[in-house]
């Protein structure tokens, strides 16, 4: 990578201005001794095998095992990240409000992070919430190089029992390859359900309540999906105590799952999405799209019980899940396989969230239109036409209200993300609303939305599908701030690196 790309990257915080020394991303050798208060993170690689079936994953874990970070908000985000893996990698920090030169997408705000290296994160935390982190190289992500970050409110209830359940989709076929068979359908490949690729055309059979979304729900079939790393031949049981609050913290880190959670008996209300406190939501079934996250509140009944929460994917019969049991309780299997396939995701959900602290009212100064273009029968997709790299930035200036018409012109759901940024949902389907604040919305087949945000953190952002497979195939751009140019910036000269 060309060194003036890579200043730019290092020079966003000054440009952000929110720390008076952070470290934007700088080197260190793994045998010097870490400034205080940093927590080391290691990438590691290892096995994981799955009722039978063994693949390649990656592990983002702490000295003592822990997985993933904690922090408070008010603090800040001190992290050592070390590369224990044979292969370069880079790691986004999803939704978090930080320094452009510390966002973690490689060639664009930083070079990635090669074998052995160690890398510091250095910004203050001005959020709390649910969020997470996943690698952006190549297709680590679907070898779950994906781990929790909660960000815990000093001011939040002291006695509410936190329970996190991160949700992946395993496969045990190479990523890299399913992604050729899935580039190869235009050119003679069987179609999906053909036994080629691990993939799938599935139906959208009703689910009641839920809209249909057409045909393509899912490009990918999985081995199986894990709550926590953990299938529910083997579920992870939690103990948890009669009559107490849990705050169940519930991240979709898959690939190209959308979920449905299903609390069972359990009576939930939404407490936020994306991070974002909301107006509580009561319901028992909540609709959750790739990359989004939300916090259920359950109370557990007095006297002994075990209390399953299951996730069952979009437009299939399989599932994942926890099960919270109290001390004395015991626990009965739980099949993997619901006794229907789910439909799909409806954003009936998103119409009903009321955001706690939405954007202040202000006049719209800039809107862009972006659409969602792609063709699945030759797996191209692109965003207004064009596929990364061969881009033109959305443009921006620093102090705007921008909104944002995502327009769904193909058949299939977007789970559309913005890096660096928190945004408000404003329309849905021609109808304004003060909808959720987010950082990713699912927009659906044929559907526009429009998302609002201040345009406060100069830098250059990606922008792009997060359904994995769709942003390896070009669906995804660059969100760029007027005045933050660099001439040696030019996407195209990254492709021979950033091999997918």
């Amino acid at each position: 990578m060309r060194r003036r790309a890579f200043l730019r990257g290092a020079a966003a915080a000054a440009v952000v201005g929110t720390a008076g020394r952070v470290r934007e991303g700088l080197g260190q050798s793994r045998d010097r001794e870490l400034p205080p208060g940093f927590t080391v993170l290691r990438a590691t690689q290892g096995e994981i095998t799955i009722d039978g079936k063994t693949a390649r994953v990656f592990h983002l874990l702490q000295d003592d095992g822990a997985q993933g970070y904690v922090g408070v908000k008010g603090q800040r985000f001190r992290v050592a990240l070390d590369n224990a893996t044979p292969g370069p990698l880079s790691v986004h920090w999803h939704g978090l409000i930080l320094p452009n030169g510390q966002d973690g997408v490689p060639y664009v705000t930083q070079r990635p992070l090669t074998p052995g290296e160690r890398r510091l994160y250095d910004f203050p935390l001005e959020q709390a919430g649910t969020y997470w982190m996943h690698s952006h190289w190549g297709l680590q992500e679907q070898s779950m190089m994906t781990a929790p970050v909660i960000l815990r409110d000093p001011s939040g209830p002291p006695d509410e029992h936190d329970v996190v359940m991160m949700l992946n989709d395993f496969t045990a076929r190479d990523p890299a390859a399913i992604l050729a068979d899935l580039r190869g359908r235009g050119q003679g490949a069987p179609r999906p359900g053909s036994g080629r690729a691990g993939m799938t055309k599935m139906p959208a059979p009703a689910l009641s309540g839920m809209a249909m979304a057409g045909p393509d729900l899912n490009d990918v079939r999985y081995d199986a999906f894990l709550a926590n790393r953990r299938p529910l031949s083997d579920p992870q049981v939690i103990r948890v105590l009669p009559g107490r609050t849990v705050r169940l913290r519930i991240i979709n880190a898959a690939s190209g799952t959308n979920f449905f959670i299903r609390t069972g008996a359990l009576r939930a209300e939404a407490i936020a999405v994306d991070g974002a406190d909301i107006a509580p939501l009561p319901g028992r079934v909540f609709e959750l799209a790739v990359a989004q996250r939300i916090d259920l509140r359950v109370t557990i009944p007095r006297g002994a019980g075990a209390y399953p929460i299951l996730a069952q994917g979009e437009g299939t019969d399989m599932r994942a899940g926890l099960v919270l049991a109290t001390p004395d309780a015991s626990t009965r299997p739980i099949s993997a396989r619901a006794s229907r396939a789910a439909g799909a995701l409806s954003n009936a959900q998103e119409k009903r969230l009321v955001p706690l602290r939405p954007l202040a009212p202000r006049a719209v100064d800039r809107t862009i239109r972006v659409g969602l273009n792609g063709d699945m029968a030759r797996y191209t997709w692109t965003l207004n036409g064009r596929a990364w790299p061969d881009i033109v930035p959305l443009a921006v200036r620093k102090g705007e209200r921008v909104e944002i018409a995502f327009a769904n012109e193909t058949g299939m759901a977007h789970p559309m993300h913005l890096h660096g940024h928190v945004f408000q949902v404003t329309e849905i389907d021609g109808m304004r609303r003060r909808g959720a604040m987010r950082d990713t919305v699912l927009v659906l087949p044929r559907q526009t939305i429009k998302v609002a945000f201040d345009a406060a953190y100069p830098g250059y952002w990606m922008i792009h599908c997060h359904l994995l497979y769709h942003q390896a195939a070009g669906m995804m751009t660059v969100l760029r701030y007027e005045g933050f140019d660099d001439p040696a910036y030019d996407p195209r000269e990254s492709l021979a690196e950033f091999k997918h």
